[in-house]
C-alpha cells in the first residue's frame, strides 16, 4: 500500500494508470483501496459503499471484480446483450451508411435503393426505414448531418433591397455582373464589355435602379476598399454600407453563386461556343424572365418576382415559349 498526495494506491504503478481514467473509476478505486488496505487505513464495505453513493451489495460487487480483473474491473460495463441475433450484419450496415453519405437521401430513400439493389442481387434480405434510421443513428450519420446544418444553416435578410449580393463571373471569357436580392431572390445580370471599376459600377447602376440598404461583394478589386469608384456608386445608391465576404468562405455568397450555376448552365446550353455580347445578353434577358417568374424557390417556396414586389410579369410564359421555340410543342 502506498499513501500519495493524500490518496491511497495498492500498487505503485496504479498512481500513473489512473491519470488516464475517468473520474468516477478514480473515486472507486479509492473506495476500493482503502477497503482492501491494512491495519489503521481499512474502511468497512459499508464506508467504502457510503463513499459512493451506493448500496454494500454493490459494494461487494465492485470489490470482487476489481480482484478478478484489476483497475479495468472497476469500470461501468456495458449492458448490451454480448450476442444479437436480430442485429443487421455489419456488412449491409456499411452500405446503408455508403448510400446515406453519397446520396444524401433520408432512411426511407436510402431503403429504396438498398432493398432494389438486394432485389437485383436476388438476395431475400429486406430493410425496413425504422431499421435504416436506426442504423444511421446508431453509427452517428444523423448527428453528423444536424452539426452539417447548424454549422452552415441558411440565413436571410428580412425584406426586399435589405441586402443585394452583387459578383462577377465569366462566360466563354466575358465578364457577367450579376446581382441578387437576398430576401427574394430577384437576380439581375448582364455581360460587360470589360473589367474596369467605371463599367462595373455603370452596369450596376444599369441593374438595380432604386436604392437599397446594403451591398455584399467579395474582396475583388472592382469591389475594393480603396476602390473610388465603387465608394462613389455607394455613396449614391445604399442607405446603410458595403459589406466585404470573409476571406476564402465562398458560402457567404451562396444565393447568388447557385443563381450563377444556373445561368452559365442556361448559357452554354443555348450559346454553345458564341461568344458574342449582344446574343449573351440576349440569352440573359430569357434566362432571368425565368428565373423570377417562371421559377418556384424552394427556400422560399415562392417565386423571387412575387417575394420582390408582390406580383409577376403576366407575359413571362408566352416569352419563354417563344424565345425557345416551343410553339409547336407547348401550349400558348
Amino acid at each position: 500500500m502506498i499513501i500519495y498526495q493524500g490518496n491511497t494506491y495498492l500498487e505503485k504503478e496504479h498512481i500513473d494508470a489512473l491519470k488516464e481514467e475517468p473520474e468516477y473509476v478514480r473515486k472507486r478505486y479509492q473506495a476500493v483501496a482503502r477497503t482492501l488496505s491494512p491495519g489503521p487505513f481499512r474502511i468497512t464495505r459499508k464506508a467504502a459503499a457510503e463513499m459512493l453513493s451506493l448500496s454494500r451489495r454493490q459494494m461487494q460487487r465492485i470489490v470482487k471484480r476489481y480482484k478478478l480483473e484489476g483497475i479495468e474491473g472497476i469500470r461501468f460495463k456495458s449492458k448490451c446483450p454480448e450476442t444479437s441475433p436480430n442485429k443487421t450484419p455489419s456488412e449491409i450496415e456499411d452500405v446503408v451508411i455508403t448510400v446515406r453519405q453519397e446520396s444524401g437521401f433520408g432512411p426511407r430513400d436510402v431503403t429504396v435503393l438498398v432493398n432494389e439493389s438486394f432485389q437485383r442481387e436476388g438476395r431475400k434480405e429486406r430493410l425496413w426505414p425504422s431499421t435504416v434510421y436506426n442504423i444511421m443513428v446508431r453509427r452517428g450519420e444523423i448527428e453528423r448531418e444536424k452539426r452539417i446544418q447548424k454549422k452552415w444553416k441558411s440565413f436571410e435578410w428580412g425584406h426586399p433591397n435589405r441586402l443585394i449580393q452583387t459578383d462577377i463571373t465569366m462566360f466563354h471569357g466575358i465578364p457577367i455582373l450579376t446581382m441578387e436580392d437576398d430576401h427574394s431572390r430577384y437576380g439581375w445580370a448582364m455581360a460587360l464589355t470589360d473589367m474596369k471599376d467605371t463599367t462595373v459600377a455603370d452596369g450596376m447602376d444599369a441593374l438595380v435602379k432604386e436604392r437599397f440598404d446594403n451591398l455584399l461583394t467579395d474582396n475583388g478589386a472592382q469591389f475594393s476598399r480603396r476602390n473610388s469608384v465603387m465608394r462613389n456608386y455607394c455613396e449614391t445608391h445604399i442607405n446603410e454600407k458595403h459589406i466585404w465576404t470573409s476571406i476564402h468562405h465562398p458560402q457567404t455568397m451562396g444565393k447568388l453563386s447557385a443563381f450563377q450555376k444556373a445561368l452559365k448552365r442556361f448559357l452554354t446550353h443555348q450559346l454553345k461556343e458564341s461568344d458574342g455580347i449582344k446574343e449573351i445578353n440576349h440569352w440573359i434577358k430569357v434566362f432571368v424572365n425565368w428565373y423570377n417568374n417562371g421559377k418556384t424557390h424552394s427556400s422560399i417556396e415562392t417565386y423571387p418576382a412575387l417575394r420582390y414586389s408582390g406580383k409577376r410579369s403576366e407575359d413571362w410564359y408566352e416569352f419563354i415559349v417563344k424565345e425557345l421555340k416551343l410553339e409547336n410543342h407547348l401550349t400558348l
